[in-house]
């Protein structure tokens, strides 16, 4: 299993992408905390909500002499059950050198798996947790 399919409705982005890109200069647009969800037992779920504009770079170059931008899009990722949260540098830009998943094991429940997210900056911007569950709310062609 690749690490992006434990990321629900991750099919939205590879059919609109044609691929799971990298995220290389992709933009954090939103980032927020929520709590709003209850477990069983009465607790909180915190939560990430997670909005990024990315797209696919292709060896297309544009009239201007740029490569062209395919799929630009903004992709909003809702992570859920989220921990070891570390968050810097965020600014007016935010620009990733890329998105790393990973699944691992989550040491408080024996047998789990999470996901392991790490947003690797490219200008001050880093970020990275984990997450019990994660999914894709949207993915909006950038206007």
């Amino acid at each position: 299993m690749e690490a992006y399919e434990f990321i629900e409705e991750h099919k939205k982005l590879v059919t609109h992408f044609g691929q799971w890109p990298s995220f290389h200069d992709a933009e954090v647009h939103c980032l927020s905390l929520h709590r709003p969800a209850k477990t069983t037992s009465g607790g909180n779920i915190p939560s990430l909500e997670l909005q990024l504009r990315g797209w696919v770079l292709k060896q297309e170059v544009s009239e201007t002499g740029f490569y062209k931008l395919h799929g630009d899009a903004v992709i909003h990722f809702q992570f859920d059950g989220i921990f070891d949260l570390k968050i810097e540098g965020f600014n007016n830009q935010n620009v990733l050198s890329s998105m790393n998943l990973e699944v691992v094991n989550d040491p408080s429940m024996a047998g789990s798996s999470v996901l392991q997210v790490e947003l690797a900056h490219c200008y001050e911007f880093e970020a990275s947790f984990k997450a019990r569950a994660a999914r894709i709310i949207s993915v909006t062609p950038y206007a």
